[in-house]
């Protein structure tokens, strides 16, 4: 069905974004007390855990079908285990303002797959866009490797996890007009914990354990129930409504939290060619996106 979206997924989209924006930043503080894929793990099975405790009190809250969990499985591969392993050791390895930059090639990669695989038609402007921000992403990599800490192998895991949250873009929007935000985020986590296990297991078992300090503590609660729990559960409430291109818009403003926060609370600073090239990227993102047009679906309770 067509029709306009509600209020409430568009103020949902806007929280997801301030939400996200701030967990570079905190990320890297979590980073301090955790090596990367312990992080990740502690904080799926926290807000998998609350999650699953909160759908299971739904009164109507249906049955899990064989299918939906094998797509919940693949999401939860795609958007947590293998997106957060590139994302966490990226944020080791580079700023956090760089990181959040590059996040913004999000939406580009979308445009690129939904081209490839769905056979989705951009015109000259989209395909404009699209080379543009690529070149102030290799702009900002080229130059990130020089100065403000930031180091190109991080950029480069940053932009591998870009390209999963752009997959995960994709696969959500189908099961969300039909499953809740709810039951889909909580499967999501558990699914990304499951996939996670074994390797936070084989990294213990490299690099040891660190112990947290309450800093790294307080990290892995806001990336838990900020993040992964409020953060999800808002993002997968706007893919119920919105569609996925119109979505991934709204990332276009999580680089602004994420640099506006690294400056606050890192003492982050961009030089002048870093400011142009990460405007390029910008650029280029809403060019991409500004005259992308879908339909909107009434999703089912579930």
């Amino acid at each position: 069905m067509h029709g306009r979206p509600p209020a409430t997924a568009y103020v949902a989209a806007v929280g997801m974004t301030v939400a996200f924006g701030i967990s570079f930043v905190v990320t890297k503080e979590a980073l301090r007390g955790f090596h990367p894929l312990l992080l990740a793990l502690v904080r799926f099975t926290l807000a998998g855990g609350v999650l699953w405790g909160l759908w299971r009190l739904r009164r109507r809250r249906g049955r899990a079908t064989r299918a939906d969990l094998l797509r919940l499985a693949a999401l939860g591969l795609v958007s947590l285990t293998l997106y957060f392993a590139l994302e966490i050791n990226g944020l080791a390895r580079t700023t956090a303002s760089a990181a959040a930059i590059l996040m913004a090639t999000i939406p580009i990669f979308v445009s690129v797959l939904a081209a490839l695989l769905l056979h989705e038609r951009s015109g000259a402007r989209q395909w404009l866009g699209v080379a543009l921000s690529f070149l102030g992403v290799a702009g900002l990599m080229g130059l990130g490797s020089e100065v403000g800490g930031g180091g190109l192998s991080g950029d480069a895991l940053i932009l591998g996890a870009a390209l999963c949250a752009a997959v995960y873009n994709l696969m959500a929007r189908r099961l969300l007009v039909r499953r809740s935000a709810l039951y889909v985020t909580a499967y999501q986590n558990l699914f990304g914990a499951l996939f996670m296990a074994p390797l936070a297991l084989a990294e213990a078992l490299l690099v040891g354990v660190r112990k947290p300090a309450s800093g790294a503590l307080i990290g892995v609660l806001y990336l838990a129930l900020g993040c992964s729990l409020l953060g999800f559960l808002l993002l997968n409430y706007a893919f119920r409504f919105i569609p996925a291109s119109r979505v991934s818009i709204f990332v276009n403003a999580t680089p602004v939290v994420g640099v506006a926060a690294a400056y606050v609370v890192l003492g982050e600073r961009f030089t002048a060619a870093q400011l142009v090239a990460a405007a390029v990227v910008i650029a280029g993102v809403w060019l991409a996106n500004s005259g992308a047009r879908s339909a909107v679906r009434s999703p089912s309770g579930g």
